[in-house]
């Protein structure tokens, strides 16, 4: 996580956040103007770039991380949710592809509604999937250990 800070710097990735769910695109050119009179405007074209890779870790380690949480617990239910997770992870991702390819759009201008517009609502999606997935995973550990401690397998 330290390198892709370094890697963003002067951005950080609250604001790329904030642009994301811009939803209009007043907020969206506001954003942009921002980070062309900070300077930060070429970190924002490098981090959509930037963006795929991250894409493929996030979907690797949360689809690996919801099968293998899942089989730790011996759970039938929990191990068959575990790989429809791990699908659905997939979904989140390819919101994300469209999302990004709609921020490029923005970013390189003209900034239209119909990408503004789209990346806030496949952000949305996105981001509670994601959500979704992680809270599942945590519900696994959380049976797992109880499981441990009550003595079971």
């Amino acid at each position: 996580m330290i390198w892709v800070r370094s890697f963003l710097a002067p951005l950080n990735s609250g604001e790329l956040v904030q642009f994301e769910i811009a939803k209009t695109v007043g907020k969206a050119q506001l954003i942009i103007d921002n980070w062309k009179t900070s300077g930060k405007y070429e970190q924002v074209v490098k981090s959509t770039s930037f963006a795929y890779v991250f894409m493929i870790l996030y979907t690797l380690a949360i689809a690996l991380g919801c099968r293998f949480i899942s089989a730790c617990t011996g759970n039938e239910i929990m191990i068959k949710g575990g790989r429809g997770f791990a699908w659905l992870i997939l979904v989140a991702t390819t919101c994300d592809v469209v999302e990004n390819i709609a921020l490029a759009h923005t970013i390189r201008g003209p900034i239209s509604q119909w990408d503004v517009t789209i990346a806030y609502d496949l952000a949305r999606v996105k981001f509670s999937i994601v959500i979704v997935c992680l809270l599942f995973m945590l519900a696994c550990s959380l049976y797992w250990a109880v499981g441990r401690l009550a003595g079971e397998k």
